[in-house]
């Protein structure tokens, strides 16, 4: 017997195996595989295996990495560098925060199709294959997708930045944090925005930021906010197929932010989608920008649970106009920034919410 026939023989064996096994016995072997990529493949197996695999209850999956449309020139406008201030700020202001704004009206709009046209432009083809086949595990009670870091104009791994979002059927308040530095108290050298390590005692920061520091920090905060916009979407349309979901978490490679969901406020959600169809989908198709736009800058942040220094941070705070001053949802902890890595970030939201409100300023 040569080796090719001893190899056929051997999975054919195999096979013979595990064919033999109960469907509850696979079912609790292809549970722990969790991966949606894995899973697809076993699903193609077999017939058998083909129903038994969308009767698991946990899925993740990670996203492939797509460059999106470069449409993010349309967002940059520079403000005249002459000119009276008044001039120049409602010059930067129409730049910076007016036109992304029109932008995003522009880019979201409605569509009859089962996932927005808008999601496969963030993450492409494969992307909508993949969540074409996770719509048919009409039994998954715990989703997590991990998506591509922006890619946006402006936004590189150099920069230094979190955002947090409070939301139910809708987005109602987005938090953007962004310090030019991070640093370690018991240590003599910190990480600069463009990771170049630099003394700390070498470095004073300014009181008030650069326009240019402005202008790029407001920038990039609109571009996370249409990022979540398209996130917040998916998880209504992943609610609306998913009818036992309990627990989703969509976040990015980046651990920038995350959007996640259960408990009961999943089920008030579920309970708006469901509640009347014919008037739900009109509203899942709408989709509402926060205008009350107000921001903050801050030159030293000490604090002393993370044991971390920032220096020159920008706070930028988003809400619809009907959610007046809940900051809670940014400072009780619950669904914070992540691990022990990210506390500092918790900690200087806290510290400038409870401490420096005076500091904020009304661009909308």
């Amino acid at each position: 017997m040569n080796a090719t026939e001893k190899f056929h023989e051997e999975a054919a064996a195999d096979s013979s195996s595990l064919n033999r096994l109960p469907d509850e016995i696979i079912l609790q072997i292809l549970t722990k595989l969790v991966d949606l990529k894995t899973l697809c493949f076993c699903h193609l197996v077999s017939r058998r295996f083909s129903s038994i695999v969308l009767q698991v209850d946990t899925v993740s999956f990670i996203a492939p990495l797509l460059n999106p449309p470069t449409s993010d020139h349309n967002t940059d406008s520079d403000p005249a560098a002459t000119g009276f201030p008044k001039k120049l700020f409602w010059s930067l202001i129409n730049g910076v925060v007016l036109k992304p704004i029109h932008l995003l009206r522009r880019m979201v709009v409605p569509s009859t199709r089962p996932l927005p046209p808008i999601i496969s432009s963030f993450y492409g083809d494969s992307f909508r294959s993949a969540v074409s086949f996770l719509s048919k595990f009409r039994g998954v009670k715990s989703l997590s997708i991990e998506l591509p870091s922006s890619t946006h104009r402006g936004i590189d791994n150099s920069c230094l930045f979190k955002w947090k979002v409070k939301f139910g059927n809708r987005i109602e308040s987005f938090l953007f944090l962004s310090p030019n530095s991070i640093s370690d108290t018991n240590s003599s050298s910190h990480v600069k925005q463009n990771n170049n390590i630099e003394n700390i005692e070498e470095e004073e920061e300014e009181t008030e930021p650069s326009i240019d520091s402005f202008k790029q920090k407001v920038h990039i905060a609109f571009q996370c906010l249409k990022d979540v916009i398209v996130r917040h979407r998916m998880l209504l349309y992943f609610m609306k197929d998913l009818p036992v979901l309990e627990k989703v978490c969509i976040t990015d490679s980046g651990e920038r932010g995350r959007l996640s969901l259960s408990g009961g406020k999943l089920a008030e959600v579920r309970e708006w989608i469901h509640s009347a169809p014919d008037n739900v989908k009109p509203q899942m198709n709408r989709i509402e920008v926060p205008v009350n736009v107000s921001q903050c800058y801050v030159p030293v942040l000490n604090m002393p649970v993370s044991g971390c220094v920032m220096k020159g941070i920008t706070l930028v705070v988003m809400r619809m106009d009907d959610v007046e001053g809940e900051d809670d949802c940014f400072t009780n902890g619950e669904d914070g920034f992540g691990d022990r890595v990210e506390l500092a970030y918790s900690e200087a939201v806290m510290e400038i919410l409870e401490n420096h409100k005076d500091k904020m300023k009304r661009l909308l």
